[in-house]
């Protein structure tokens, strides 16, 4: 009789503390949706968003764009700011749209400067230097491998002398991305290409949700989505908590329980009306933490490097065939100087082994940043991340690039 009063007890007990650490979980998860559970692994696209994402940003073949003759408002360091796209999917240069063009640039959110307006971008800010109409073909999350397909479709039609594509050091992590929702929780729309490599040479595997219905649908593409995503397993499955939840929670117990005692204190500090302005960025912290961690663990990797210099390979052999100077721009985030500084350059040796590939130039930023007194200034938003470069961090590009240009003997 005492042992199965005993088995009831621990039975009792462990339905009570898996029924706590539920509904800590699926609160903190509706709060704060990095922290991922099992029903994230196919999660319900919003029919509204959809609507609005094929209108201004899908693209069948790169996975999205900006799309022509579209604008948008966003946070920038002063407030709100502005940006519009001409009529030939490039953001507009105030002052130089009837110039000649000596430069186009392709890349990511740091090549299109967001954060700023459209007469505050890099870009301008070299094109007012150059007297030249330097065009801005960026995509805000994009990786090296979609700057590099856009620039191969659509560069017969917009050829310049030299061509540019800046990526931030993250981009080694996106080249490996199928879905971006399985490393950036609810980025649910983000499907793309990607490149593999198949006996050393480069295989391009087209994006899986490439028409408007297939989203609709996409669960019956997960299986294709699945084997070609490098972070499904090596990250997203080790991430995600499901039952039962008072184990699997200590899956990783540094990362869970501290997303978790940010994200109650935030909420009790709203019901306390208290101000949480000096709190709120905690949880993004752990989580821009981790994403740091990755990208330097990618660095060291062979796999991601490999398919990141045979990409770039690519560009160089694009060049070739349409007879452009390549011309490769490394943009450190604010948090990749502050590691940077305080520990080594994690990117510097994949740098330097891209020197021995002909015809490309390369521009690394980051020794000439590592200068500035105030990194602050040259970053929009004020936390670690930094968000992209303010008007005065893309003045502050602009001279550098130019200085590096002329040191090439390219202009």
């Amino acid at each position: 009789m005492e042992n199965i009063q005993i088995i009831i007890y621990v039975v009792i007990g462990a339905i009570i503390c898996e029924s706590i650490f539920y509904i800590i979980v699926t609160t903190a998860n509706k709060k704060f949706p990095w922290l991922i559970t099992k029903k994230d692994e196919c999660p319900e696209l919003s029919k509204s968003g959809l609507e609005k994402f094929f209108q201004n940003g899908f693209d069948k073949d790169l996975g999205w764009v900006r799309k022509p003759n579209t604008t948008n408002a966003e946070s920038g360091k002063t407030g709100s700011v502005k940006w519009s796209i001409n009529e030939k999917g490039g953001r507009i240069n105030p002052g130089f749209e009837g110039k000649e063009s000596l430069i186009s640039c392709y890349g990511d959110s740091f090549t299109f400067a967001r954060q700023v307006n459209d007469n505050e971008t890099w870009e301008h800010e070299l094109s007012k230097i150059m007297n030249s109409n330097i065009q801005n073909f960026g995509v805000g999350n994009y990786g090296f491998d979609q700057a590099l397909l856009r620039l191969k479709r659509e560069f017969k039609s917009k050829k310049t002398k030299y061509v540019i594509i800046g990526v931030v050091p993250d981009s080694i992590r996106r080249n490996l991305n199928s879905w971006k929702h399985y490393f950036e929780y609810g980025n649910t729309f983000g499907f793309k290409p990607r490149f593999v490599l198949s006996d050393n040479e480069l295989k391009l595997i087209n994006n899986p949700i490439n028409e408007e219905s297939k989203f609709n649908r996409y669960k019956e593409f997960l299986d294709e989505i699945r084997k070609y995503d490098y972070f499904y397993k090596k990250k997203f499955c080790k991430e995600m908590i499901s039952f039962p939840y008072c184990i699997n929670i200590f899956k990783n117990p540094r990362r869970n329980f501290s997303i978790i005692y940010w994200i109650l204190k935030i909420e009790i500090y709203k019901k306390m009306k208290k101000n949480i302005s000096k709190i709120e960025w905690e949880p993004m912290k752990i989580i821009m933490r981790i994403n740091l961690e990755w990208r330097i663990r990618l660095y060291n990797n062979n796999e991601a490097k490999n398919i990141f210099n045979e990409i770039i390979k690519e560009f160089v052999k694009t060049s070739t065939e349409e007879e452009f100077q390549p011309i490769f721009i490394m943009m450190p985030q604010k948090d990749d100087l502050i590691f940077v500084k305080s520990n080594y350059n994690y990117y510097q040796e994949f740098i330097e082994s891209l020197k021995s590939i002909q015809r490309l130039k390369i521009i690394d930023l980051t020794d000439d940043l590592l200068q500035e007194n105030n990194l602050g200034e040259l970053y929009s938003d004020d936390n670690e991340y930094g968000g992209h470069f303010s008007q005065q961090g893309n003045k502050k590009i602009a001279e550098i690039i130019y200085k590096k240009l002329k040191e090439f003997y390219v202009i």
